[in-house]
């Protein structure tokens, strides 16, 4: 297997140069959630996080600008383990930058493809399980009155937390150093990214039916029958309504309407159904 590290003159090169960056990535990405907006999520922090590194990656400005677009796309994981995507997505555009026929729209496809089940299997472990565990211990020292709870606490918590968050960046960059090469140039990248864009439909898809809440409380009688509308409409299709609304607002935003007018204008629309007893 061909390893593109020993032939690579370009930035990052050699091991003090990846040591460097490795620790930069680290400190960076504790502030993913500096800058959540309804619009992007993460993905305007996960640009700036990954910001110093592109520009070494990329001397020309111009190709330099057009990483930080790509890296400030819509983006929402859990955030110990988004530095293994961060780390795959510096070696996808180290590629990029030594390759001219690589297909930039696989950067895009895998972090979409990712985001959704490290959200998963993060939120669960480190929510879930981890956080438990750790506030079990530090409550049961604490209510003897016992200082070290809190301490505990913080330690079984974030000793993990960190280790992933550094070494997740560290084996995120060099998986995709060592198989993005040969994946291009064997066609396997472009089957990559297809299955990749059909999962992360897949995952907007559920998305939009997870978090988009709307449905009608509408009701009347009709020739002595009760008619309730959302049963009609649930017959028809399960969430048509937050369908048709998440369907008008991609309309809109590809029309190049502010996102800040299409939230004001589904405001007006929401107090306009209110007022007239549909929701």
């Amino acid at each position: 297997m061909t390893d593109i590290q020993t032939k690579d003159t370009g930035a990052y090169s050699d091991s003090k140069e990846e040591k460097k960056m490795f620790r930069q990535l680290f400190f960076r990405q504790f502030q993913l959630l500096g800058s959540m907006n309804f619009t992007r999520m993460e993905g305007l922090s996960y640009g700036w996080t990954l910001a110093p590194m592109l520009r070494k990656i990329y001397p020309d400005p111009h190709r330099y600008q057009e990483s930080l677009k790509r890296n400030s796309q819509f983006f929402n994981t859990n955030q110990h383990l988004a530095p293994f995507i961060m780390g795959l997505t510096l070696s996808m555009e180290k590629e990029n930058a030594n390759n001219a026929t690589f297909d930039t729209a696989s950067i895009n496809g895998i972090k979409v493809a990712l985001m959704g089940p490290f959200a998963g299997v993060g939120d669960s472990f480190f929510y879930g399980v981890l956080r438990i565990i750790a506030t079990g211990i530090a409550i049961g020292l604490a209510s003897q009155g016992n200082p070290l709870g809190p301490l505990l606490f913080l330690l079984v918590y974030n000793i993990p937390s960190y280790l992933v968050r550094y070494y997740g960046g560290i084996m995120g960059y060099r998986l995709g150093s060592k198989y993005i090469a040969e994946a291009t140039q064997s066609g396997l990248l472009k089957c990559i990214t297809k299955a990749s864009s059909i999962m992360g439909l897949m995952m907007v898809g559920a998305m939009s039916a997870s978090m988009v809440k709307f449905s009608t409380t509408y009701q009347t009688t009709i020739a002595g029958q009760p008619f309730v509308l959302q049963e009609i409409l649930d017959k028809i299709c399960v969430g048509l309504i937050p369908l048709l609304l998440v369907l008008g607002c991609l309309r809109m935003l590809n029309k190049k309407v502010s996102p800040n007018r299409v939230l004001i204008l589904l405001i007006v629309l929401g107090f306009a159904a209110a007022g007239v007893g549909l929701i």
